[in-house]
């Protein structure tokens, strides 16, 4: 064979080559978009099949496990919020009660009633906890839905409801044993969270970092507990001292 043939067969296999190489990195690039449209399509729902929803007033399956995340996102978020409104409304009525039993407890001191006194200071007192512990969940909830407001994708998703499990968690321990006909709907929520973070999860590729999670749960109650502490020392006015209970002579 000719010194220029095996040239020109060098020169083929060459070009063979490259375009081998251009061909699997073309290839690769339609794989990752449609692995990509796959994942905005478990994100977001089309808009023609929310507005047939909408129109059939029939149940959500947006919500359902399995669906497309952003839509199941916003029906947790729609939840938190009128667990928030029932919140602010026990809130409203516990200050209403909380005004008339210091009003009693007021008169009951200037009456020098020693026993009745000590029993209204022990109700208001137990009273004002049941607030405290209602301020807490509402205000750690507005927080709470403030961070899915802003979940604009999966990285972000799995960051805010890895702590958002242990939030919904701790308040439903600290809420129940005061206002147990909220432990159902708590449940509910928490269900609801835990099904999209298993989906964003698997969809996504994320890991869940459970100890930087519980952090963070951490720090987002104890910021409400802080703001709580400090909006009740405006609201509620300091239980005045007790009578004093007279010695007996000797």
């Amino acid at each position: 064979m000719r010194p220029s043939s095996k040239k020109c067969q060098a020169v083929t296999a060459s070009c063979c080559y490259r375009s081998y190489k251009l061909f699997r990195h073309m290839e690769g690039i339609i794989q990752s978009a449609k692995c990509i449209g796959s994942m905005n399509s478990r994100w977001v729902k089309s808009e023609s099949i929310l507005n047939n929803e909408n129109n059939n007033n029939d149940v959500s399956p947006a919500a359902k496990p399995g669906g497309p995340l952003k839509p199941r996102l916003d029906a947790v978020q729609k939840k938190i919020q009128v667990q928030v409104s029932r919140l602010e409304e026990l809130h409203k009525a516990l200050k209403e009660k909380d005004e008339q039993a210091f009003h009693k407890l007021v008169e009951s001191i200037k009456e020098n009633n020693v026993q009745y006194s000590t029993v209204l200071s022990s109700d208001l007192a137990r009273a004002r906890q049941v607030s405290r512990v209602v301020s807490v969940s509402r205000v750690t909830l507005e927080k709470l839905a403030a961070k899915l407001s802003s979940v604009s994708d999966f990285g972000d998703l799995v960051i805010v409801l890895s702590p958002a499990m242990a939030v919904v968690k701790s308040l439903r321990s600290s809420l129940t044993p005061h206002v147990p006909e909220m432990e159902e709907e708590l449940g509910i929520i928490s269900e609801l969270l835990s099904g999209i973070l298993v989906d964003a999860g698997q969809v996504g590729g994320y890991t869940i970092n459970f100890e930087t999670a519980n952090e963070e749960a951490v720090r987002l109650i104890d910021e409400a507990s802080l703001t709580v502490e400090q909006k009740m020392k405006e609201e509620f006015p300091g239980v005045p001292d007790l009578p004093v209970i007279p010695s007996k002579l000797a």
